[in-house]
């Protein structure tokens, strides 16, 4: 009897690329089974055997879907036959094949079968192998976190713990498999580097790539060289884009800072990926080499060298000829495809010049795809296709196109993912061409389906963070621009210049306005959780929206939506229908935001200027003020978006009185994930954590803080039955043992902290110089209160967040959420911590009392500020905002 044949895997972990598409596996030369047990036939053709030779041949030929057939034919022979190793080679080569047609789900249903067989026989080496290989499908679908417990350990903060057994990487220890172990390393490293731990994920691939090149596994070398390539990158990307904040900003010595640490990690990605291209010609790898060269694409690209960008390009035409057809060329080609395009325009046109190159290799995407029955890859290549004809104005042949792409995605098993792209490219075309009903109406199909799979696609890499200006965020935006531009304000009255105010719209501008809202928050949540990715699924809290509980209150709820010429501005107010505000030319609000902030930063250097502040007065709250005084209003709360988020609304100055002495103030992420209920405040006990001195944390020093021995005793004078720690008592193993042996109703940290554009740097710092991320504070919260894990208030006084910067600032929005916080005060920028001192005592005093909820609490000490002589140097006791449950 023939030897029963099982594709050998070379390369076991995916590189992502254009919306979470992934290169294919490759294949190891076909290695030989055990012969299986005759069964009797007497016609070699229809032998089990004969037909799992059948489907190696078809799969190898790039023909998927007969060799899946034959496999399962052969499968129900041996299952027939009680043939247990039989069944496990047979779903191997099943799961490879599912992978290859886009069929995840039915991928980890033939390797879990393929386990459990290898468990039934007792082959370790196998079973660690066959973990590696179904971590490898969570992987790609964005489950780190099942991906890490397969191949190591169940939690993502063990990185630092041995694996558990029965874990991939420990069998492959165990059993001394050293092919196994690189490849648990090489997949572990690019789970955590997907994840964004960073440090992890370099020591991972380092460790796996030192084994490989130990044992001569030049097949692992490749795909870790490309991980390490891959990690140097982001990392370029992320200093990149903090110094377009710092340019922005005008902090010229951070900037060049931040370009420096770019160019550095570009210059390695290079490196490595060039040793990586090396390795495969040598080894006469092409599917390494067409691996490395697309990755090798963007660096080319972003340095303007047309010499290597044109050479590499040659070659990837020579291999994607020379290659069979399979998902690894299809995708290939349509990447080689869009490197035709201009960087950094997502899906707008940016010129037609590229568009003729690009067109061949598209096609050639679109007829692999077919080919190889793959709707998933044939929709991302029909709908660029589509983009084509799009950018040539050609609407009536990107519609077809785009209509064909949309088809495709809807027939193709996790295609979702590219469907609400396409849809979004219909919204387009019509609204090119005036078609407002229709473009109204693709859109919003395209929302419909981002909300369907939000967690999914926002979560499935955090490369895409950065992708997601250029292809989830847009479709909000001009979503949201088509229903208020269709809103006809009626009888505008005089206003300050450049702002536009309409009265009380008509029902139909009502419902606009409405459904702007409702798509606003969804913008909202998909910011927030993009930005958190896997740390943190984000639900909604509230039973009804903020908005529309505050209108039995004296409390405007007031969103702002930034678009690119112009930024509206909607107001509830109770029992009156939403009122629109436009004020014009973005760029301009967003430098005097920016402005504005840095000057009440600046308190301790130079004398504040009022102007700014009466000028953002006339634009955001001027307009409003007839109304809210009218309507006897309170309390503002504000839901800002991108650069509003940033500074603090008290401090706008009418030429009098700030805001915060007209009304107690509060913000809120999102219109569904506060719900603002009021609690008891009787009886309530902080747990206080402070650190005074100067440290070194996360290679920065932080200068000490005088004042926070104060803040301490205050809070610990004002909330009897409190805990206080300072200094070297606070650490991360004295706050998880204190809040494991009493739950408290408030945290309060008086120490340094930041909030970042990386999720994982958002931290506070504890008095021994350890950092303690906000994901972390929430697993301790919810370890020690299992049945209710919300606080009511965490306080921050010290931290610190990026001006200009919208990644920092969604931190800070998020951060009661994060922190598993009913609401959260914190400070915007580290203000003088002696007045911080004084606010808090008499935040304190005023929550005590029983006629003031938290946001009228914070009000009235910031008044008191203000009367104490800080209203010249309003930067002192204005970072202070309350995020959340305002009662």
């Amino acid at each position: 009897m023939p030897n029963l044949l099982r594709l050998g895997l070379c390369r076991v972990w995916g590189v992502f690329f254009l919306v979470s598409l992934t290169l294919t596996i490759w294949l190891h030369p076909t290695l030989s089974w055990p012969s299986i047990a005759d069964m009797g036939s007497t016609d070699q053709r229809t032998t089990p055997a004969q037909l799992v030779q059948e489907g190696v041949a078809l799969y190898q030929d790039g023909d998927f879907q007969p060799a899946i057939d034959r496999w399962q034919s052969a499968l129900q022979a041996y299952t027939q036959a009680a043939d247990v190793a039989a069944q496990a080679v047979i779903n191997e080569n099943l799961a490879r094949a599912y992978q290859q047609l886009g069929q995840p789900a039915a991928a980890l249903d033939a390797w879990g079968a393929a386990a459990s067989h290898y468990r039934r026989l007792g082959d370790a080496t196998k079973l660690g192998r066959t973990l590696t290989e179904q971590a490898q499908v969570h992987l790609r679908l964005g489950q780190y976190r099942r991906a890490i417990a397969l191949l190591c350990h169940p939690q993502l903060d063990q990185s630092d713990q041995p694996c558990v057994a029965g874990s991939a990487w420990a069998l492959a220890q165990t059993h001394q498999d050293r092919l196994g172990e690189v490849a648990a390393l090489g997949s572990l490293g690019e789970s955590y580097r997907l994840w964004g731990n960073y440090t992890t994920a370099e020591e991972l691939l380092q460790q796996g790539l030192t084994l490989a090149e130990a044992e001569g596994y030049v097949q692992f070398q490749v795909p870790i060289l490309n991980s390490l390539g891959s990690l140097a990158q982001r990392q370029a990307r992320v200093s990149s884009q903090r110094a377009e904040s710092a340019q922005q900003l005008g902090l010229s010595g951070f900037a060049s800072d931040f370009f420096a640490q770019a160019q550095q990690r570009q210059a390695e990605a290079q490196q490595v990926l060039e040793r990586s291209l090396t390795l495969a010609q040598e080894h006469q790898d092409p599917l390494g080499e067409l691996q490395t060269r697309l990755n090798l694409l963007p660096i080319y690209r972003h340095q303007a060298d047309s010499g290597a960008l044109q050479e590499n390009r040659q070659h990837l035409a020579t291999l994607l000829a020379q290659l069979p057809a399979s998902r690894s060329v299809a995708y290939g080609a349509i990447a080689l495809g869009k490197s035709y395009q201009p960087m950094d325009v997502g899906f707008r046109c940016g010129g037609t010049d590229w568009l003729a190159q690009a067109q061949p290799w598209l096609e050639r995407g679109a007829a692999i795809a077919v080919t190889i029955g793959d709707r998933r890859a044939e929709s991302f290549a029909l709908g660029e296709l589509g983009h084509l004809y799009e950018c040539r104005g050609a609407f009536p042949q990107a519609m077809g196109w785009t209509t064909r792409a949309q088809l495709a995605a809807t027939d193709g098993l996790g295609a979702a993912d590219s469907l609400y792209l396409w849809q979004w490219q219909a919204g387009r075309i019509y609204r090119q061409q005036q078609q407002w009903g229709q473009a109204m109406g693709a859109y919003e199909q395209a929302v419909a389906t981002l909300e369907s799979i939000r967690t999914e696609i926002l979560v499935a890499d955090q490369d895409l963070q950065f992708d997601f200006r250029d292809t989830v965020e847009p479709i909000y935006r001009e979503l949201i621009d088509l229903q208020l531009s269709t809103v006809d304000p009626a009888l505008p009255v005089a206003v300050a210049p450049g702002v536009k105010q309409g009265t009380s719209p008509p029902t139909d501008a009502t419902r606009l306005l409405e459904a702007a809202l409702v798509t606003a928050d969804s913008l909202r949540l998909a910011e927030l959780q993009n930005y958190f990715g896997n740390d943190c699924i984000l639900t909604p809290v509230a039973q009804a929206r903020v908005d529309l509980l505050a209108q039995s209150t004296n409390t405007a709820v007031i969103s702002s939506v930034v678009l690119p010429d112009r930024t509206a501005l909607i107001a509830n107010i109770p029992n009156q229908p939403p009122k629109l505000i436009w004020i014009d030319h973005s760029q301009d609000l967003q430098e005097q935001v920016i402005q504005f902030r840095l000057g009440l930063e600046a308190f301790f250097t130079e004398p504040y200027d009022t102007a700014i502040a009466q000028h953002l007065y006339q634009q955001l709250i001027a307009p409003l003020e007839p109304t809210l005084q009218a309507a006897d209003i309170n309390t503002l709360v504000f839901i800002h978006d991108g650069f509003l988020r940033s500074v603090p609304m008290a401090a706008l100055y009418d030429g009098q009185r700030f805001l915060i002495e007209k009304y107690a103030i509060a913000t809120t992420p999102a219109l569904t994930l506060t719900a603002p209920e009021a609690l008891s405040l009787e009886n309530m006990q902080a747990l206080v954590l402070g650190s005074s001195q100067a440290v070194v944390a996360a290679g920065r020093q932080f200068r000490p803080l005088p004042g926070v021995p104060r803040e301490v005793d205050s809070v610990l004078a004002a909330l009897p039955g409190s805990q206080a720690l300072l200094d070297t008592d606070f650490s991360q193993a004295s706050l998880q043992r204190l809040l494991q042996a009493h739950p408290y109703d408030i945290l309060h940290f008086a120490t340094h902290g930041q909030f970042s554009p990386d999720p994982q740097e958002n931290f506070i710092i504890t008095g021994q110089g350890e950092t303690v991320t906000f994901g972390q504070l929430e697993a301790l919260i919810r370890a020690s209160s299992p049945n209710d894990p919300q606080v009511d208030l965490v306080m921050l006084t010290a931290c610190d967040t990026a001006a200009g910067d919208d990644r920092s600032t969604l931190g800070l929005a998020g951060v009661a959420i994060r922190a598993g916080a009913r609401s959260a005060i914190a400070s915007l920028w580290q203000a003088d911590d002696l007045t911080t001192a004084q606010i808090v005592q008499d935040f304190y005093h005023y929550l005590q009392d029983p006629q003031l909820n938290k946001a009228q609490a914070l009000q009235q000490a910031q008044i008191q500020a203000i009367q104490r002589g800080a209203s010249v140097t309003p930067g002192k006791w204005a970072p202070l905002i309350l995020v959340g449950n305002w009662l």
